[in-house]
């Protein structure tokens, strides 16, 4: 069996990953609005990893998630 080679930008992913965990410890302990900042952070980041991964439906969450963050933030700004 062929071993398969390893995606580029593994490192960049995994601190995407940690980070939107941060995000969902922050969110269980109700840190708003902070954990949306975080949540948008590691959600455009891995948009962006996946992206260059060509993964569209990754692309496709990860970027429909950072939106729902950013219009979350938008809204709370702005009353």
């Amino acid at each position: 069996m062929e071993k398969l080679k390893p995606k580029p930008f593994q490192l960049w992913a995994w601190a995407s990953t940690i980070t939107i965990m941060a995000g969902a410890i922050t969110a269980a302990f109700g840190y708003y609005p902070l954990y949306n900042y975080i949540f948008l952070i590691g959600n455009t980041s891995l948009a962006i990893v996946s992206w260059l991964w060509n993964e569209k439906s990754l692309v496709f969450l990860n970027a429909g998630l950072a939106s729902i963050y950013l219009v979350g933030l938008i809204n709370h700004h702005l009353g």
